[in-house]
């Protein structure tokens, strides 16, 4: 790369940032971070500002998630590339976020190095996955290959497991989601048949573990 490559950093975690702008400084003129922002709208507003070339950003942070960010970004600015960094490594959320329109997916226990390739691949119009990333959704695609596609969860089961995580109770989730208690009594048994978890803190741990929840 020749330009340098204006990067505005998203996290709510103040050490975190200044961590990464402390590496990215390193690697002048390569990189240059231009801004940072906590939240969403402060985000927001130094997307519009600062129109950066990459945004490298979590998932979690107030004022809304990385992946509805993420899908407001592109849809607004096609030409800005999307890092995730992300202590999240479930698949469902991976798929998520490359859904969305991200180019990059590095869970913050990469190496400074990782980080560095990311930048360099995304910014050439690759896909780049930290290993540990890859990994995972390798393994989901053996999981397929060997007949277990049919523990795939539908849209729906998906957001009702993530409520049912954040201990909504089934009237709760069936009046946020416009639907019966009934249609969410058949999800919960849906999930916990299709997971073979027999109890609420069965489904709230595997939520936790695929990243659904930050619980």
């Amino acid at each position: 790369m020749t330009a340098s490559v204006r990067i505005l950093l998203i996290d709510d975690h103040p050490i975190l940032r200044t961590s990464v702008r402390e590496l990215l400084d390193r690697h002048l003129p390569r990189f240059e971070v231009v801004g940072e922002a906590g939240d969403s709208e402060e985000a927001w507003q130094g997307v519009v500002r600062l129109e950066p070339d990459l945004v490298i950003m979590d998932l979690e942070f107030p004022g809304g998630g990385g992946i509805e960010l993420t899908r407001k970004i592109r849809k607004a600015f096609p030409k800005i590339i999307v890092l995730t960094l992300t202590a999240h490594a479930g698949g469902q959320r991976i798929n998520d976020v490359l859904d969305a329109g991200a180019a990059g997916y590095v869970l913050k226990s990469c190496s400074s190095q990782d980080l560095v390739t990311a930048i360099e691949a995304t910014m050439a119009g690759q896909i780049y996955l930290s290993p540990a990333a890859s990994t995972v959704l390798v393994r989901e695609y053996q999981r397929k290959l060997k007949g277990n596609d049919e523990k795939i969860l539908s849209v729906r089961e998906i957001e009702t497991l993530k409520r049912i995580a954040a201990g909504q109770t089934t009237k709760e989730i069936a009046f946020a989601m416009n639907v019966s208690t009934k249609t969410i009594e058949t999800h919960r048994l849906n999930l916990m048949a299709k997971l073979e978890i027999n109890t609420v803190a069965g489904l709230t741990k595997y939520a936790i573990r695929e990243g659904l929840t930050t619980l």
